[in-house]
């Protein structure tokens, strides 16, 4: 036998773990009831149905699964996949529904059928469920629920109760007529590519194919607007006989914030990034992240780079602003990193000895979105 060269030139060969994904974002969830699932489709299991006509083995057009799917699979744009989940009808509370899926598989958005939206207390409890989730809960509401968020005088309707919680992961859609419209303003926000350029959106002006665009009163927009209801609706705009047939106005979320649909879409997509970029950063490690300036400039680095996707992406922007710290105007890009690479030699020995970094103080600046443009002309 000839001499084995590994005696002579041995070699380790490290693979770096592929670490944590990005969460998606354009992932979603529809509940159908137990008195709708076909035969062998068993509650408490879930199915992914890719296109209408796949989801139409299951359940009938007439159905409300359907129904609630359809703006989903649907027209311009629509997106590759729902995932339908059997709800078992003996459940008592919605969050056990909820925690059952959920100890399953994650998803970003959450849909029901028109019954369930109909029962406030159902609809309120999903959207709590929600909040604690940081999933997004759209909530569509038609017929006497809409009458009653476009009543300025009505202070216990679902919007001004998820209002008045603080809801930040749900915002409210109404329509006289479709249980599902709000379905559809999900989509662009589904679409969004983090990695892209300008690829983050507002829900502001959108369009939804398929939806009929209402004419409402005075008294009804105005009472949607109130900031205790932040209701969203989709609506014809006229200007002097021009007719736009349909844009979606007033895209607030529910948080006491005072935070857009987008803004808290886009949040959440930021942090779970900078979480990954983290964790991978500590972890990918074929030896170890150093607990010393090097191994802090390492994270700083992977912060700065998500910051700079999130520039790229339209979610930060430039601006001027006080900074809290001297009382002095200055001007960012879009974020601002505080933390220096030598601030983990101040560790104390309690943080040290848990092998921790020092932590990363990190400013966001939203570039946010024009919703509208007011103007003023001077005649001389």
């Amino acid at each position: 036998m000839s001499y084995n060269i590994d005696n002579i030139t041995p070699i380790n060969v490290r693979i770096s773990p592929q670490g944590l994904g990005y969460a998606n974002f354009g992932s979603a969830c529809g509940f159908a009831p137990e008195a709708e699932l076909p035969v062998g489709f068993d509650t408490d299991t879930r199915r992914v149905y890719t296109s209408l006509s796949d989801l139409s083995v299951d359940f009938a057009d007439t159905t409300e699964t359907y129904k609630m799917a359809r703006y989903w699979l649907s027209g311009t744009p629509r997106m590759s996949s729902l995932t339908i989940w059997g709800v078992d009808s003996t459940d008592a509370t919605w969050a056990t529904t909820l925690n059952k899926a959920r100890n399953e598989f994650w998803w970003f958005f959450t849909f029901v059928t028109a019954d369930v939206y109909a029962i406030k207390a159902d609809a309120e409890a999903i959207a709590s469920w929600s909040n604690d989730n940081e999933s997004w809960f759209q909530n569509c509401q038609t017929g006497a629920n809409a009458t009653a968020i476009r009543t300025p005088a009505t202070v216990d309707d679902i919007a001004t109760n998820l209002t008045s919680a603080g809801i930040r992961f749900a915002g409210t859609l109404a329509h006289a007529t479709d249980p599902y419209a709000g379905i559809k303003l999900c989509v662009p926000f589904a679409k969004v590519n983090y990695t892209a350029t300008n690829s983050t959106i507002t829900g502001e002006g959108k369009v939804l194919s398929g939806v009929v665009g209402e004419d409402l009163t005075g008294t009804a927009y105005a009472a949607m607007k109130q900031a205790t209801k932040k209701c969203q609706f989709y609506t014809k705009v006229e200007n002097k006989g021009s007719v736009d047939a349909g844009r979606v106005i007033n895209t607030w979320s529910h948080s006491s914030y005072g935070e857009y649909m987008d803004d808290v879409i886009n949040l959440s997509a930021f942090t779970n990034g900078l979480g990954v970029a983290l964790y991978n950063a500590v972890f990918n490690q074929t030896t170890k992240l150093g607990q010393d300036p090097e191994g802090q400039a390492v994270l700083i680095g992977e912060a700065k780079s998500l910051c700079e996707t999130y520039i790229a992406n339209g979610y930060l922007g430039p601006r001027f602003y006080t900074d809290p710290d001297d009382g002095i105007e200055k001007f960012t890009a879009g974020y601002e990193i505080l933390t220096q690479p030598e601030d983990i030699l101040n560790l104390t020995d309690i943080d040290r000895d848990a092998r921790k970094s020092s932590p990363l103080r990190i400013r966001l600046f939203r570039k946010g979105a024009i919703h509208s443009a007011p103007v003023d002309v001077d005649v001389y």
